[in-house]
């Protein structure tokens, strides 16, 4: 595919063209009627996957509103709108069947709103990634992992995180939409949805388990060296993605963790009545079946134990030490010696920590010297001009990122980054993007 093609396609334009968005998304009686034919297709009705126009006009019957007909010249506009994208004619059997598009258009709906969870499957995906990647040597055999393969399992993986979204969704919602003022039906509901939001976390922890795999992926493609700029950009693809799923899970377990609480209170305030009535019967139970002895002592009914409400104090027999007769062993005194190699050690590192932090202040103020002289300056090659300086990694990464820190912060300075990959033949193992500061 010619790469041109797919840099100049404008999605949003071909798709506001006239008629387009409706023939991919048909109203809703068109589309009911392709899931009913699909249906029909799953349940051996019409066992070829072939059916007829007769077929597709008792499939919008079926969907239409009662009792009310429409005339036959609307059911085939509607068929002749599907034949762009969902249906194909064949001539000579006079028959229909379904696109690609229409399959995927059914079995995504479908898969969607049955909620098919399965981090098994996600465990094996990611396995079969790993293991995949760690066999392609080449950089064009890297592209076609990431433009393909990944690329191909990433609806599989996304979905995962949206049905398990769903479902907590779902199960709140039941709770809101209840009506019932009967509190013995609603604490019922409140049971099914805790059990749902209890099942939904241990599927949190499952599906976070077979994510663990992403992990490793990650760690494969950051220790390639040898990408370009298209790989890089496809890399960093990968990342995000990653970091999405990460950031979805985490989102999830937030969820549950704030609405649970939440359910156990309505639990204890819809409980409460029927405690207080068990608390009641159990008093008037005491007061009925107790008995008053002679000596006016409480005996409560046999079935309830009596509690000892007073315990004879015991007798000790108190020894007094005399101090001067038995005067204690005096302690004896522990003496530390300094150790001189670890304070000279403790020494050299507080010293190289405030050097370090005197070259990065210094750096930092010729950076800013640098702007306001020259209106600019070029962040990349000044990363690469304190590494020859300083030899210290730690100092030009901390100034360079506190610099465009300040950058960021300041209205006076603009901070711009491409993704053009910058490299210095005496510092090697290191690339960075351009990255440049210029004053507004």
């Amino acid at each position: 595919m010619n790469d041109n093609n797919n840099i100049n396609f404008d999605f949003v334009k071909e798709i506001k063209e006239p008629g387009v968005y409706q023939l991919l998304f048909p109203k809703k009686e068109v589309g009911l009627a392709v899931m009913v034919l699909f249906e029909k297709i799953e349940n051996k009705t019409l066992p070829d996957g072939k059916f007829i126009e007769k077929d597709l006009h008792d499939a919008f019957a079926q969907i239409s509103k009662p009792n009310e007909r429409y005339p036959k010249e609307i059911y085939s506009e509607h068929i002749k709108d599907l034949q762009e994208y969902f249906l194909d004619y064949n001539q000579e059997t006079q028959k229909y069947y379904f696109k690609d598009y229409a399959h995927r258009f059914y079995a995504y709906a479908k898969e969607t709103l049955e909620g098919n969870f399965n981090p098994t499957h996600i465990e094996k995906i990611c396995s079969l990634l790993t293991a995949s990647l760690k066999q392609r040597e080449t950089l064009e055999d890297l592209k076609f992992w990431l433009k393909s393969e990944f690329k191909k399992y990433e609806p599989d993986l996304r979905e995962q995180v949206d049905f398990l979204d769903r479902q907590i969704i779902e199960s709140v919602n039941k709770l809101k939409n209840n009506t019932t003022n009967s509190d013995k039906n609603f604490i019922e509901l409140l049971r099914e949805v805790e059990s749902n939001l209890d099942k939904a976390q241990d599927q949190s922890k499952e599906l976070a388990a077979a994510y663990s795999e992403t992990k490793v992926i990650r760690s494969i493609l950051e220790k390639r060296e040898d990408t370009d700029s298209e790989a890089d950009d496809l890399i960093a693809d990968v990342h995000f993605f990653i970091k999405y799923l990460n950031e979805r899970l985490d989102s999830i377990d937030g969820k549950l963790d704030r609405i649970q609480p939440k359910i156990r209170h309505l639990f204890s305030i819809l409980n409460r009545p029927q405690f207080n009535s068990k608390i009641e019967k159990f008093l008037h139970f005491l007061l009925d079946k107790s008995t008053v002895t002679g000596k006016k002592d409480t005996v409560l009914p046999k079935s309830v134990l009596n509690p000892v409400l007073h315990i004879d104090t015991p007798n000790f027999t108190i020894v007094e030490r005399e101090r001067e007769l038995f005067p204690s062993k005096p302690k004896k005194r522990v003496s530390y010696k300094s150790n001189e190699v670890k304070i000279e050690e403790n020494t050299k590192s507080i010293l190289k920590v405030l050097t370090q932090q005197d070259l990065i202040r210094k750096w930092e103020q010729h950076i800013i010297a640098e702007i306001e002289l020259r209106g600019g300056i070029d962040l990349s090659a000044t990363f690469f001009e304190i590494m020859e300086d300083t030899n210290d990694g730690q100092i030009a990464v901390s100034a360079i990122y506190s610099s465009i820190q300040q950058a960021r912060k300041s209205k006076r300075f603009d901070f711009k980054m491409n993704k053009t990959k910058q490299t210095n033949s005496k510092i090697e193992h290191i690339s960075l993007w351009k990255m440049n500061i210029q004053k507004i």
